[in-house]
């Protein structure tokens, strides 16, 4: 068995990261740290705007963060300028290095028009882990879980971008079974997704981060948390 130290950053989009989280992450020595969809954004441009220059800014931001707290980085999501057109990407650093990346394949509704679909799934290979990213309505599309059980994949993260929707705590909990857990079994992954906390910025999300296997949830934010900013640490145990 493998024993795989993981974070969520589960906190407002857009904001700085100071010193008292770097060292707070640091000193959990994790393998591996997630931060939400549209995190790295510059809230003036907003979520589906980039200038060359903001773009080169968030990239060192994530690059910068792997760096101090010594790990891999999945870097959220952030607006991506590829000669004309615009994706929704998440960066991976591996201790300041540029391990790759992948573009959202299955866009939201809101992303239509203004964001262009990646072309394909991507996994990676650090830590001793293959892992793969899929990014918040990726989850909606099965194919995105035949390609990481094709991959062998063992942990798929997922940055999210989760709205807050008017239903009782059972509907939330079935949602997750349905989605999470039944991703986790399709995947034969560990599924970790990770949300951004509502804000002045944006005062509709929820926090409702989780940790799914397939045979259930392992860990998920409680429903009076969903508006909390929060590090949370926990340890993935890989058969």
């Amino acid at each position: 068995m493998k024993s795989i130290r993981v974070i969520l950053y589960q906190k407002p989009l857009g904001i700085e990261i100071d010193a008292g989280d770097i060292n707070e992450m640091k000193g959990y020595r994790p393998h591996f740290v997630c931060f939400p969809e549209y995190f790295f954004v510059d809230r003036e441009l907003g979520n589906h705007r980039q200038t060359p220059g903001n773009q080169e800014k968030q990239m060192g931001r994530i690059k910068n963060i792997s760096e101090a707290v010594s790990t891999v980085v999945i870097g959220g999501t952030m607006p991506e300028i590829s000669g004309n057109r615009l994706f929704n990407t998440s960066f991976v650093y591996d201790r300041g290095e540029l391990l790759g990346f992948y573009r959202k394949k299955n866009l939201f509704q809101a992303e239509i028009g203004t964001i262009e679909p990646g072309d394909t799934y991507k996994s990676f290979f650090a830590s001793g882990i293959k892992f793969g990213v899929l990014i918040c309505s990726d989850v909606f599309n099965k194919d995105s879980f035949t390609f990481m059980k094709n991959e062998k994949v063992m942990i798929i993260f997922s940055p999210t971008f989760s709205f807050k929707k008017n239903e009782t705590v059972e509907e939330k909990f079935k949602r997750d079974r349905d989605i999470y857990q039944e991703g986790a079994r399709l995947s034969g992954s560990i599924i970790v997704k990770v949300c951004g906390v509502k804000s002045e910025y944006k005062d509709f999300l929820q926090a409702r981060s989780l940790i799914a296997d397939s045979n259930g949830i392992l860990y998920r934010v409680n429903p009076d948390e969903e508006d909390t900013s929060m590090i949370i640490k926990y340890e993935i145990i890989i058969p």
